[in-house]
């Protein structure tokens, strides 16, 4: 990629694996972007959505035919600016007029990444080198997942038709800095409760301040109950498990997040059960 910024964008420089590089003190960040037009549309909102935060964010970076991207790549530099993250998680709250996503919709698609990940779970199994940590994490990650489409289930049973509202989403959570936090290829057109679980994970957010979001925000019972799946549905293990980044360092991590995780999911249930009923787990409840 490096003759690749030369001959586009005059840049020498050493481009990690991350996809940043500085190049002056100044940070770029490179990446394939799959649907061009989807991308755009994106970011046409993440610059409102940074405007509203006060910051500048990310601009893109015109290559030498004065082209936003090239050959599917984006180059963005990011401007280094104090974000005020009590702002920023307010305005990530904003709702887009977009039509709604089906409950049943999300469902299937949960249903799916279980299924991937079982077959990939054959597969350590069955190889010479099957690594039996990656396997156990496999099927522990696998009954969480089965315990958040129950809980789907109890939604669709209120409302087999239910909707949620769109709005701008990190798509998963696990970043450990602003210029990750605030990065548009970070973003997906989803629902705001996917995003306000992404920060309770990356601990961006404390049990307190989620209170004080569901006392001056308004959700509705399915956003609620859902926010609940979402938060035990363990979209950052199959993310990495189907993308092949589960090695020996993030196997080690999510062993050591389970414990507290599990407090987690019981502090979770706790503060939402005062807004709605929820399904109890019996491992969650004690």
């Amino acid at each position: 990629m490096q003759d690749f910024l030369k001959m586009y964008y005059h840049m020498d420089c050493h481009l990690h694996s991350t996809g940043y590089f500085y190049i002056e003190k100044q940070l770029y960040y490179l990446s394939y972007i799959p649907d061009p037009h989807e991308f755009l549309n994106r970011y046409h909102y993440y610059r409102y959505l940074m405007h509203q935060c006060g910051v500048q964010g990310y601009d893109i970076v015109k290559n030498i035919y004065q082209e936003l991207l090239t050959q599917n790549y984006v180059l963005l530099l990011y401007h280094k600016e104090p974000l005020s993250i009590e702002r920023y998680i307010q305005q990530t709250m904003m709702v887009y007029p977009f039509p709604k996503m089906k409950v049943q919709q999300i469902k299937e698609q949960w249903i799916c990444k279980i299924d991937q990940a079982r077959e990939k779970a054959k597969d350590y199994a069955y190889s010479f080198k099957h690594d039996q940590d990656i396997l156990s994490l496999i099927y522990y990650y696998c009954g969480l997942a089965e315990n958040s489409i129950n809980i789907l289930n109890y939604l669709l049973q209120i409302d087999n038709q239910a909707t949620l509202p769109v709005s701008l989403s990190l798509s998963q959570p696990g970043f450990q800095y602003i210029y990750e936090l605030i990065n548009p290829c970070s973003y997906i057109f989803s629902t705001r409760m996917r995003h306000l679980a992404c920060l309770m994970k990356s601990q961006m957010l404390t049990f307190s301040q989620l209170q004080q979001l569901l006392e001056s925000h308004y959700f509705d019972v399915y956003e609620i109950i859902y926010f609940y799946a979402r938060m035990l549905y363990p979209s950052h293990f199959f993310h990495c498990l189907l993308c092949g980044n589960l090695d020996k360092k993030m196997t080690s991590f999510f062993y050591q997040q389970m414990k507290q995780e599990r407090e987690m999911y019981y502090q979770i249930f706790h503060i939402l059960s005062f807004y709605v009923t929820l399904p109890k787990i019996s491992w969650i409840n004690r």
